[in-house]
């Protein structure tokens, strides 16, 4: 069995050009810092280069890029050398983050959630999934989701209560 490949690098351009910023964004949720966002970026798309996934469907695409990019936001945090990393308000402004898109005390609060829940709400919320997609995505029951979605905004309201932001 050999190892496939991708027909063109145009080919490989329209895949990358299609996911890059869900991979960015979530990979910014999961990790909390540029660095440690464009890192994983950067290896998601090597691994992609480098296995050419057979993706069913736009929908079997989404799955499998956002499940390498939670794994390999999994990996570093595990990882023994990982280095602290600067704060988002200390590192320069990339093209894209999520910063400009959300107020920084929301920000600030669903960086506080744990990752089960700050993942369901980022995917929900910004990403516009319904909790049956995300079902499919994450391999997880619905009701599972329906519970660390409400789990995580009460949370969030807490939070942001505590700080007089609500």
């Amino acid at each position: 069995m050999g190892t496939k490949q991708w027909t063109s690098i145009t080919e490989f351009r329209e895949f990358y050009d299609r996911q890059v910023k869900r991979v960015y964004r979530l990979a910014m949720v999961l990790m909390g810092n540029i660095s440690d966002a464009e890192d994983v970026t950067q290896t998601v798309f090597l691994k992609a280069w480098e296995k050419k996934p057979d993706f069913r469907d736009a929908d079997h695409e989404i799955a499998w890029i956002l499940t390498t990019t939670r794994n390999q936001c999994k990996d570093i945090h595990k990882s023994f050398y990982r280095r602290k990393r600067a704060d988002l308000e200390n590192a320069p402004e990339p093209q894209v983050t999520l910063e400009t898109q959300m107020d920084s005390e929301i920000w600030e609060a669903l960086q506080s959630l744990a990752e089960k829940y700050r993942m369901v709400l980022y995917l929900y919320y910004y990403e516009g999934y319904s909790v049956r997609e995300l079902s499919v995505i994450l391999r997880r029951r619905e009701s599972t989701l329906q519970t660390q979605l409400a789990t995580g905004r009460k949370q969030m309201k807490s939070l942001l209560e505590s700080k007089g932001e609500c």
